[in-house]
């Protein structure tokens, strides 16, 4: 028996709800690039066979495999290829998909995953003309995909922003190499909700992010998708923000890597993590740079990437010039991570080497036009990451000591346009 030859795609595509397989296939057959395998997980008691052979479909049997993370892990592990495709078992490739995958992998040899606009479409095939809101940053154009006249939405860009929350994130055709999926530790297979989010921030840690300017990819919306469901959907939304939490300073700190910016932690004395070089006004071990803010570093306009302020900020008498200074070290995109004892609990007060106070509030006039109008001397511009007051832990919580964490990103000329709320 000959062996099949290896292919450079492998499509995976777990299912449990094999109505729309064979529009799948057909998209798939469709390609201008034949040199795929198609691997159909079936589960949950789904069956399905192509109406026609084709030699580069296999169908699994998996019924012992729950949850849609165990599910795409399993059919990773089945993948010969060298780029892996996702395909969900109810949407649809444009005919050039493959063709455009492997022209982005090929000339972009450090890029892990490539992804693309997307378009969607309703339950039977037609136009869909939903949008998201566009004070968000989403964008959409007309399009014409292989005959069909659709709306197009514009991906944003690969930020460490944007590819911390599954709102954002890389949107279908999402493609990524073999060899960084493995690096990675593949698919969690613990995963019930977000199991797309939690793979790509562990990518975006090992190489960049490929926009490719096409829509390459038509997702259809019907009263089974995921997110229809009221309470799967409310757990998504908290489960996003939980996974920010978890993923973005890594993803920060590798993208300013990558771009061969610095990454400087304030008050190194505070446990300084791998990766920073350690900033404070005395020298001690873990301080890189001996230097007293707002004073001026010794260090070229937009030559960081990354801000790190845990239990610093409220050490600076000058909130403006400190903030001033910050916003000039970063580049455009930069990220500013700070976490500060809120002035709505104790620890803001408690501590006698505390001069400056902060809350959610505080960080308005670095956001919002509005309030910025109010204090002519601030020239720093932020757009919101993540503002949020809370408890570090349960010791924090019975001593009222709640604190404020305020991630920034660095609105300059050349940032790319992050989702969220940009007050001007």
């Amino acid at each position: 028996m000959t062996s099949l030859p290896t292919p450079k795609f492998s499509v995976f595509t777990p299912s449990h709800r094999p109505r729309f397989l064979d529009e799948c296939l057909a998209t798939l057959q469709a390609q201008t690039r034949s040199d795929w395998e198609w691997i159909v997980l079936l589960n949950n008691g789904a069956r399905w066979r192509p109406e026609q052979p084709d030699d580069r479909v296999r169908v699994e049997i998996s019924d012992d495999v729950t949850g849609v993370g165990a599910a795409k892990r399993r059919a990773c592990e089945l993948a010969r290829g060298e780029i892996l495709v996702e395909l969900d078992h109810d949407d649809l490739l444009a005919t050039d998909c493959l063709a455009e995958l492997s022209k982005a992998f090929d000339e972009h040899p450090d890029v892990v995953l490539a992804y693309s606009h997307t378009a969607q479409i309703t339950e039977d095939g037609g136009r869909d003309d939903s949008r998201f809101n566009e004070a968000h940053g989403w964008q959409y154009e007309e399009v014409d995909v292989d005959g069909r006249q659709l709306l197009q939405a514009v991906s944003m860009a690969p930020t460490p922003h944007n590819v911390s929350y599954i709102w954002y994130a890389p949107n279908h055709v999402r493609a990524f190499r073999k060899g960084a999926y493995e690096q990675v530790g593949g698919y969690d297979a613990t995963r019930t909700v977000l199991d797309d989010q939690d793979l790509m921030c562990r990518l975006f840690q090992v190489g960049d992010f490929h926009l490719i300017p096409r829509c390459l990819y038509l997702q259809r919306q019907h009263p089974h998708n995921t997110q229809r469901d009221t309470e799967v959907n409310a757990h998504i939304q908290r489960e996003t923000v939980a996974l920010y939490d978890k993923y973005v300073e890594a993803n920060a700190l590798a993208w300013t890597k990558r771009r061969g910016l610095l990454a400087l932690d304030l008050g190194a004395a505070h446990r300084k993590p791998p990766g920073y070089l350690g900033v404070d006004q005395h020298p001690r071990d873990g301080v890189d740079i001996v230097a007293t803010l707002p004073g001026p570093l010794d260090l070229p306009d937009d030559s960081v990437g990354l801000l790190r302020a845990v239990d610093f900020l409220e050490h600076v008498p000058a909130k403006i010039p400190l903030i001033n200074e910050l916003y000039r070290l970063l580049a455009p995109g930069g990220m500013l991570l700070s976490r500060t004892p809120s002035s709505d609990g104790r620890g803001a007060y408690q501590d006698p080497t505390h001069v400056a106070y902060y809350n959610e509030n505080s960080f308005w006039y670095y956001t919002d036009d509005q309030y910025r109008a109010f204090v002519p001397e601030i020239r720093a511009r932020f757009q919101r990451s993540r503002l949020v007051t809370y408890f570090p832990t349960d010791w924090h919580s019975r001593n009222n000591i709640s604190y404020v964490q305020a991630n920034l990103i660095a609105m300059k000329d050349g940032a790319e346009r992050c989702g969220g709320l940009l007050l001007v």
